[in-house]
């Protein structure tokens, strides 16, 4: 887990952009990210969704998204935890506790082979 424990929320795409590049330009990845897709995933947020899992490995996202949306067809991935609306106060504990208690980042899941939990 990162020593830096900096809360960053944005009401925005661009803004989440711009916070993440200038923490990644000085090495600080982040060590959790929280994308809510709100009440419908949109193609910019899709796109930016598979941007942050392609571009930061080594953070742990959790997305939540609405009741009625499919999951992406590459979301398999150990890194990733799906959670959907309404969100219940039970499913989120478990999704943190595995997150900052069990597995200090999603490379050490996936290499100890730990299954992700996803919230469903």
């Amino acid at each position: 887990m990162a020593d830096d424990s900096t809360l960053y929320t944005c009401n925005s795409i661009e803004s989440a952009q711009s916070l993440l590049e200038s923490a990644l330009i000085i090495g600080q990845s982040p060590s959790l990210i929280i994308f809510d897709h709100a009440d419908h995933a949109t193609e910019k947020n899709l796109a930016f969704s598979k941007e942050l899992h392609n571009g930061i490995p080594e953070s742990w996202i959790i997305e939540i998204i609405p009741d009625d949306m499919p999951l992406p067809e590459d979301s398999s991935d150990n890194g990733t935890f799906w959670i959907r609306r309404p969100v219940s106060e039970d499913e989120w504990y478990a999704t943190l506790e595995n997150v900052l208690h069990k597995n200090g980042c999603p490379q050490w899941a996936k290499w100890t082979g730990n299954k992700s939990y996803r919230g469903f």
